[in-house]
């Protein structure tokens, strides 16, 4: 499994590190820690899908992003100590993690400092990837913002394939592309009609990648280029 936070390490170090990690499972819609909660470890996920969630003034809950294997959540905590979680994060499915505790964390950065330096670079990637998102929200159109969502969250499924699924619900899709639902699902009922996705009940299918990416507006691929 890559993890980016323990690249640094060499082997067999990287694996006797996550080998020594409490091994956590948890089912579809168990919370691995709430907003607020004080943050005491992060979790490295191994398989399975998270949402990261929070919660707005007014009580609605919003999904702020999905992380698959090899990815990490509540690394905010291990960064900035004694500090609590900013988001809640919800099993999307079976999910098996490997926590590493706020000590474990602080002796693996003793004897190699290059892992709280990644912990700092994930924590910045992951505040670059949202203001990103925000600024989509303000000047990109939501027909495009939900498909580069699909196309984004296809790599977790296999890649942005013809025939990979989605199972999110169309709220999720809403939450994460910055719209509201019933504007999603205009713009996912034109994607399928321009024949880009087909939807079925809880999720979406990828028909026709190259037209998935042309309405998300992405670099083409050196195989989808039109010959000059």
């Amino acid at each position: 499994m890559d993890v980016a936070l323990l690249a640094s390490l060499p082997e067999p170090e990287r694996s006797r590190v996550l080998d020594a990690c409490l091994t956590c499972t948890y089912a579809k819609g168990e919370t691995l820690f709430s907003e607020g909660d004080l943050g005491d470890s992060l979790h490295v996920v191994e398989s399975g899908r998270l949402a990261v969630e929070v919660r707005t003034e007014t009580g609605d809950v919003v999904m702020l992003d999905v992380v698959g294997p090899g990815g990490v959540v509540g690394e905010v905590a291990l960064v900035l100590p004694g500090s609590h979680r900013t988001a809640t994060v919800i099993a999307l499915d079976a999910v098996t993690t490997r926590m590493l505790t706020s000590e474990a964390f602080d002796e693996l950065c003793e004897s190699h400092p290059s892992v709280r330096v990644a912990a700092s670079q994930l924590l910045a990637e992951r505040v670059e990837r949202l203001t990103k998102h925000l600024v989509e929200a303000l000047y990109v159109s939501v027909d495009r913002r939900v498909a580069r969502r699909i196309w984004t969250l296809a790599a977790m499924h296999g890649g942005p394939v013809r025939g990979t699924e989605l199972p999110l619900t169309q709220q999720d899709i809403a939450d994460l592309a910055g719209a509201t639902r019933p504007t999603v699902n205009q713009s996912l009922k034109k994607l399928e009609a321009q024949g880009a996705v087909t939807l079925f009940r809880g999720g979406v299918r990828i028909a026709d990648e190259a037209l998935l990416r042309r309405r998300a507006a992405l670099p083409a691929s050196r195989q989808e280029t039109p010959p000059a």
